[in-house]
């Protein structure tokens, strides 16, 4: 049931059908390589430096990025062809700075070079240099008890399931059949909301092609930024970002993140659509949607499109520095080459280290191309990370996601040891966005403003949502803890079973109840060598694997003792800059964190 290694960075697209009263679209699998013959950005590297690279003394800005722009020798062709960007753009605030510096991806750079340069011939030479960490082509993404009176709830059957006939474009030909469906087959959103519906403080980032924030079902749960004037074209918090009102667009550095495609409005509304204005449907949450679009047009034609690595790691840097607990990542890598390895795509696992050094929930899809992800790798799903949770798609019988009436195939991603749980994810009711978008309606019939979407982005969504419900009633717990929640609530079901960990389907009630045990570490001192670079920290209630956090940056350690009261890390001196007080504390594996004591060296 597994396919060959092939690693992929793809927003899977939902597949777009429509339910009784919204009328039909066509179900749609689209890809961001439209116009692309290869699997990355023609003419474009990331490249990191290594600490102390000569190319990174000078102190005029533009003239070190055209010292970086040289980098490529003759490979790189002609001077006045070439440029370079920092990945991480503008300033951010301390707590998400001392995360990028830890991470070293204030030294990664965006070089590019004309469109018929040779990429793989730039990388390979690239990685020869002495100063450079690591080269690699800038890689595509594709995607991936309370009764409201919103009109349409009755339709949503991934939140309460009456056992009523679900209308399914299962041979993607534009007609609806209906299928049967399990009573109490769905994730018992209404129990849920008889404890929470959702607090407005909590933020859920949502990476994707943008939203249609003036959709009226999803309006009034669009995040909003207080320190920013719209439209003024001044940054007047201060955060490094101009004009992001709503979110922000990192692929063009403006505050447009209306939707490129109409995958994120789709997402939005499994989310946050609003509840009980008598409109439409409801989300699973009532909190707040932050749109980080990092997806780009490059022409007229609705299906001209494009993201790439760089971008997607933007678009999760910028959710962490404007605070987001919960960040969706309903995408994958577009990386084709059998061969291609985690370590020559390097960019993305430092972004997505730094969203668990922040402590975020990141929520990734298991692909929609049906791979068994235990041997097939995508990314960021297999990166492994304690705050990642993948998510694969099920059905109105808890069956996994399938062709009609062929139910041992599995049209979506599946892992049962590496995906962590299913959840709806077949012909789930949601919004639709407006405009000429690729998936958008240009209707002025409130009706077409909502759509029927399959697919693993959809699954995540849910669990996103579910994810803010579990932070508004637990507003102290770190990425690793909601997760655990999640998990421990989950149904089990036995259809299930040969597709994720223990045959785990997604339960709003059950995460918002689950009882979960947290040990909460104690740091009593440390010692720290700047010369070889180690931090041997002292203390109780450490689990193997603890991970040591210098300043907002997360540290492997090993055992130091036999007794597990001492653990090594390797922290290089940069981590410890003198004079300055740096904070230490430490993180186990189940979440626990203790308190900091300072180092100043």
């Amino acid at each position: 049931m597994y396919k060959a290694r092939f690693l992929t960075i793809a927003l899977i697209l939902p597949l777009v059908l429509v339910c009784p009263g919204i009328h039909v679209s066509t179900r749609v699998s689209a890809t961001s390589t439209r116009g692309h013959a290869s699997n990355y950005a023609p003419g474009e590297v990331i490249v990191k430096l290594k600490p102390g690279a000569r190319e990174l003394e000078p102190v005029d800005r533009d003239e070190r990025l055209m010292t970086i722009a040289r980098l490529a020798g003759d490979k790189g062709g002609a001077i006045s062809s070439r440029s370079a960007e920092t990945l991480v753009r503008g300033a951010s605030n301390q707590r998400v700075s001392e995360i990028i510096s830890g991470r070293g991806l204030d030294r990664v750079f965006v070089l590019r070079f004309d469109p018929s340069a040779d990429v793989d011939s730039i990388v390979s030479e690239l990685r020869t240099l002495d100063q450079v960490e690591y080269a690699e082509p800038n890689y595509l993404i594709k995607f991936g008890g309370v009764i409201p009176d919103d009109p349409g709830f009755s339709q949503q059957w991934s939140l309460f399931n009456l056992g009523t006939s679900v209308p399914w474009d299962p041979n993607n030909d534009g007609n609806l059949d209906y299928f049967d469906s399990t009573p109490n087959v769905d994730i018992k959103a209404s129990e849920a909301w008889e404890i929470t519906e959702g607090s407005p403080d909590v933020v859920v980032a949502l990476t994707d092609t943008g939203v249609d924030i003036t959709h009226p079902d999803l309006a009034r749960n669009i995040y909003t930024n207080p320190g920013e004037i719209s439209g003024n074209g001044v940054d007047d918090d201060h955060n490094g970002f101009v004009d992001d009102v709503h979110g922000f667009n990192v692929a063009d550095q403006n505050g447009d993140v209306g939707d490129a495609f109409g995958h994120g409005t789709q997402m939005a509304g499994v989310i946050a659509a609003e509840m009980n204005n008598n409109l439409g449907i409801t989300g699973i949450c009532q909190s707040k949607v932050m749109p980080v679009r990092f997806y780009k047009r490059y022409g007229p034609d609705p299906t001209q499109y494009s993201a790439t690595v760089a971008d997607a790691a933007r678009s999760l840097l910028y959710s962490i520095a404007a605070g987001a607990s919960i960040i969706n990542a309903s995408w994958t890598t577009l990386l084709t080459s059998e061969d291609t390895s985690a370590a020559e795509a390097q960019a993305l696992e430092d972004a997505v280290n730094a969203t668990n050094d922040a402590g975020a929930l990141l929520v990734c899809i298991a692909g929609n191309e049906g791979y068994n992800l235990d041997y097939s790798k995508i990314y960021p799903a297999s990166y492994g990370l304690p705050n990642q949770i993948v998510v694969a798609a099920s059905d109105f019988n808890d069956e996994i996601w399938h062709p009609a009436f062929v139910p041992y195939v599995s049209i979506g991603g599946f892992g049962p040891n590496t995906v962590h749980l299913a959840a709806p994810g077949v012909s789930v009711v949601t919004t639709r966005a407006r405009g000429t978008c690729f998936l958008c309606t240009q209707s002025s019939d409130p009706q077409d403003w909502y759509t029927r979407a399959d697919g693993t982005s959809i699954s995540a969504a849910l669990v996103s949502g579910v994810a803010a419900l579990v932070k508004s009633k637990y507003p102290n717990d770190n990425g690793i803890v909601l997760k655990r929640r999640i998990l421990a609530g989950a149904d089990v079901r036995d259809n299930l079973g040969n597709y994720v960990i223990g045959g785990r389907r997604l339960n709003a009630i059950g995460a918002l109840t689950a009882q979960v045990t947290v040990s909460t570490p104690a740091l009593t001192e440390f010692s720290y060598k700047a010369k070889n670079g180690k931090l041997i920290v002292y203390g109780s209630g450490m689990q193997t694997g603890v991970t040591v956090v210098v300043g907002k940056t997360g540290y492997h350690s090993k055992p130091r003792s036999d007794d597990g009261s001492a653990f090594l890390a390797i922290v290089p001196k940069e981590a410890f800059p003198p004079g300055t007080p740096v904070p230490i504390k430490l993180r186990n594996p189940d979440g626990g964190e203790s308190q900091a004591i300072t180092l100043t060296r």
